[in-house]
């Protein structure tokens, strides 16, 4: 029986190490807009690793349920598309 696609799932990770993961991408989300150019570089090729990483254990809804919990807000979410093509 499969679920259905828009129920939150995660797959071959733990929720504790999910959340843990979600809230270092929080952080390097605030790096990205708010760092120095120092740090936004840091933070980009952090990004780069960790949102491959995150997609590939947590289906978009859940994803989408981790970023209204964290409280990311639209401009950040929009912030991030050019990085994640």
């Amino acid at each position: 029986m499969s679920l259905p696609i828009n129920r939150p799932t995660i797959e071959d990770m733990n929720q504790l190490d999910t959340a843990v993961l979600m809230e270092k991408y929080s952080l390097i989300l605030g790096m990205m807009n708010y760092g120095t150019p120092e740090q936004k570089k840091q933070a980009k090729k952090e990004f780069e690793g960790m949102d491959t990483l995150i997609h590939q254990h947590v289906n978009s809804a859940a994803f989408h349920e981790a970023n209204f919990r964290l409280g990311f807000s639209e401009e950040e979410l929009r912030f991030i598309e050019p990085y994640r093509e």
